[in-house]
């Protein structure tokens, strides 16, 4: 969905910058998005509680309320579709070969259950 709503923007966006803070996504405020993405799903409270207040601070609290709903709907979604062994359609699968490739999202365990053969 990213890809193809910067597309439509006119937009170039990195999407190794999900897998290497160094790179920069092309996003605007990018890097306090990925920051937070990236707090938002690990324990350290400290870093969490930078990443809210940065990513108000440059977005408002409007974009940090967006954003930790759709990380929470993402998490339910993917959570629920893993547990009942939902797996790819062959349209994403064949569509996000390149960028699955460039992040190694294949070598990631959960990608077991998600590229399964129909």
């Amino acid at each position: 969905m990213l890809r193809a709503s910067a597309k439509a923007a006119g937009m170039t966006v990195d999407l190794r910058a999900v897998v290497d803070s160094k790179i920069d996504s092309g996003i605007p405020s990018g890097s306090e998005i990925l920051a937070f993405a990236d707090t938002v799903t690990g324990n350290d409270v400290v870093a969490l509680s930078v990443a809210r207040a940065d990513l108000r601070r440059v977005l408002g609290p409007g974009a940090l309320a967006q954003s930790a709903a759709i990380a929470a709907n993402f998490s339910m979604n993917d959570r629920a579709a893993n547990a009942i062994g939902i797996v790819l359609e062959s349209m994403f699968v064949r569509d996000s070969v390149d960028y699955r490739a460039a992040l190694g999202i294949d070598n990631y365990p959960s990608a077991l259950n998600s590229l399964k053969s129909k």
